[in-house]
């Protein structure tokens, strides 16, 4: 009961910091309630990130306050914009004009009730009712896949990254500072710094103030509601806002955001990545604000007025780019090919309506000229070093089509059912849909994922994949925002069809119909040789003891009991027990895998063991303020033992004693050692 209790905490004050930091904002731009709900993450982010940067600037103290007061600003600011904004309008049976039904099928004329499907979009209760199921279907799919492969909520991923990211949000909680700044000095030599996108860390980190608990803990809740929550919601907010879809296609869209291994299964496991897993999850509001770029959504109360998109489309890029840069490129992989078939639109509505037109066509003409000139230096300037890029091809070009058109993790095998409708949605979609623009996102992050997957070393490769360092799950994931659309656009399509030959499908029972229809299609999928063999994955990076055995995470939560506040703990970061550092909030030498340091330091990771027979070394030991050290053992989740030779040796070598052991786990004092000047104990 306890641990339920911790839990809900942190999962309360998640919810807190995700979203009323970017109330004030929303409230202001009288947005629809559900546009309001999936944007409120964004501007809550925004405002985050924003708070951190001039509390840095103005030297006041990181915390909660910071971006609830910043976030009241905004909302004030625009309150003279909300004056001119008129209340939202009551939508009709699909928000689209009136005296259509979805995507153009027919209402009834002769005002007859509408029934099943039309009922549920004629009454604001139906219409939450059908968003409300799409939440719960899909929210609890991805709960019940991502809780099967943690074990638990305060589980340890046991990925190479997990140190770094844990260990950067005890970084800013003990200086009381979240610049990306602080955070890139983390790993820099003293007295340097350098820019690291830490929204993540500044988001858990305000969870971990405001709730009490340990970090992990609060790291994997705000995990967990972006994927469980806000990545359907988004899906749901994109179809729902920018097409002529009905109901079925919203709740379908929500249903099935877990369908795809690619994402958010695969991101919440692999790296673990979870700064680019936060800007995947913002990706459909970032396309949500692309298509009314493009001029694609169609005319409806969902709607977004031009002064809301001015607002709001800047803060939603900051937003994903400070998540993680890596966004900006995910952006323009969908949002380019998204503004030129917008111009192609407007160019054919001139031809066929005359020069009326003409006026929207060429400011949107512009636009994507300027966004594709800038495109190219950034696509060239800002991407890493082909070293860098090493990520190899995982399958041939033929497999690599069946498992993009499956949607299928990378390394996961295609399933061929779910190939075969994915391919008579899009099927469905370009005959039987005016919604048309979802075909275009759709085939580009398609065209990305066959590249990645299959794409040969070289040059090309680096070209085209090179700014996701060529890693095939960084690119792949992005193809469930273009093809989950699709898929929900598609069923209602066919629904709708079906419903004319066999009538019965369209009447009271149409809702049932649909929902068991998203449930055949969404079961199996998740009970495929694909799904398992994701899952199987997934669960290896978490259930395992490589970084952190229970023994290992039992020690170092009694550390406090033992090591005083201001002792240094001489770690290797590789083996987890740099990991005192985020879960026993005691200094260490190493924080990360990766850094840079002192010669010292990286003499006192050689040679530790050595201290009461080198000079030198125990120099450093006083310098550096070594006053214990922990020993795991030699197994280490990346490749780096001979760097922490002096960790992994001293237990044998006498320059230490154990005062705490929990299996073969060891806490151990560093004893006196003579240096170049005079003998002096280890510790004052």
């Amino acid at each position: 009961m306890l641990t339920a209790l911790h839990a809900l905490a942190a999962l309360a004050a998640a919810v807190v910091v995700l979203t009323l930091p970017g109330l004030p904002t929303v409230l202001a731009l009288r947005l629809r309630p559900l546009t309001a709900l999936v944007t409120a993450v964004p501007v809550s982010l925004f405002a985050i990130t924003l708070a951190a940067e001039a509390g840095h600037l103005l030297g006041v103290p990181w915390s909660p306050l910071s971006p609830l007061v910043l976030g009241a600003l905004l909302g004030a600011a625009l309150l003279p914009l909300r004056r001119r904004l008129p209340a939202p309008a009551a939508d009709g049976a699909d928000g689209v004009a009136a005296g259509e039904g979805p995507d153009g099928a027919a209402s009834p004329a002769d005002g007859s009730p509408a029934t099943g499907i039309g009922a549920l979009a004629a009454t604001r209760r139906g219409r939450a009712g059908a968003l409300l199921t799409g939440l719960v279907i899909g929210g609890g799919a991805i709960a019940i896949q991502a809780l099967g492969v943690m074990g638990s909520v305060r589980a340890v991923s046991q990925t190479y990254d997990n140190v770094f990211h844990l260990n950067a949000v005890q970084y800013l909680l003990r200086h009381g500072d979240a610049s990306a700044w602080t955070v890139g000095a983390m790993t820099s030599l003293p007295g340097e710094t350098r820019f690291y996108p830490a929204l993540w860390h500044q988001t858990v980190s305000l969870v971990v103030q405001l709730s009490g608990q340990e970090i992990p803990l609060a790291s994997n809740m705000v995990m967990l509601l972006l994927a469980v929550v806000v990545w359907p919601l988004g899906l749901m907010a994109l179809v729902r806002t920018c097409t002529r879809s009905g109901p079925v296609g919203w709740m379908a869209a929500g249903a099935l955001a877990g369908i795809s291994g690619a994402f958010p299964l695969s991101l919440m496991a692999f790296g673990i990545l979870l700064p680019y897993f936060l800007s995947m999850t913002l990706m459909p509001v970032l396309v949500i604000m692309l298509v009314h770029l493009a001029g694609l959504a169609p005319d409806s109360p969902q709607h977004l007025r031009p002064s809301q998109l001015a607002v709001l489309l800047p803060v939603v890029c900051v937003a994903a780019a400070l998540s993680h840069p890596q966004a900006v490129f995910g952006g323009i992989v969908i949002g380019l090919p998204l503004l030129v078939w917008g111009c192609l639109v407007r160019l054919h509505e001139r031809r066929v309506h005359g020069p009326g037109p003409a006026r929207r066509v060429l400011p949107l003409l512009l636009l994507t000229l300027s966004v594709a000139a800038a495109t190219v230096p950034a696509w060239l300037v800002l991407r890493p070093t082909e070293a860098a890029s090493f990520w190899t091809p995982t399958a041939t070009p033929t497999e690599a089509v069946g498992q993009t058109l499956s949607l299928a993790a990378d390394k996961s095998p295609t399933w061929v059912p779910l190939g075969v409708v994915m391919g008579a949605c899009l099927l469905a979609v370009l005959l039987g849909s005016r919604t048309r623009w979802v075909l275009v996102p759709c085939a580009s992050v398609m065209a990305m994922s066959v590249i990645t997957r299959s794409a040969p070393e070289g040059q090309l490769r680096y070209l085209l994949t090179g700014n996701w360092y060529s890693d095939n799950f960084r690119i792949v994931a992005l193809l469930t925002v273009g093809a989950i659309p699709v898929l929900a656009l598609g069923i209602e399509v066919i629904l709708r069809r079906a419903a004319r030959v066999l009538p019965v499908l369209g009447g009271a029972a149409s809702p049932a119909v649909a929902v068991a229809v998203v449930l055949a299609l969404l079961v199996p999928s998740l009970l495929s040789p694909s799904a398992e063999a994701s899952s199987r994955y997934a669960a290896a990076q978490w259930q395992t003891d490589l970084l952190l055995s229970a023994d290992e995470r039992e020690l170092l939560e009694r550390l406090p009991e033992v090591v005083p506040e201001d002792a240094v703990i001489a770690t290797n970061a590789l083996n987890g027990s740099s990991l005192a550092y985020a879960l026993s909030d005691r200094k260490v030498l190493n924080t990360s895998m990766s850094f840079e340091a002192e010669p010292e330091v990286h003499l006192l990771n050689r040679a530790l063991d050595d201290a009461r027979t080198e000079p030198e070394v125990c120099d450093a030991v006083h310098e550096h303020g070594i006053e214990y050290a922990l020993d795991f053992g030699p197994k280490e989740v990346g490749p780096g033992a001979a760097t922490y030779k002096g960790l992994n040796e001293i237990s044998q070598t006498g320059a230490a004693e154990v005062v705490l052991q929990v299996g073969e786990a060891k806490l151990l004092r560093m004893k006196p050692c003579r240096g170049t000047g005079a003998e002096r104990p280890a510790t004052d």
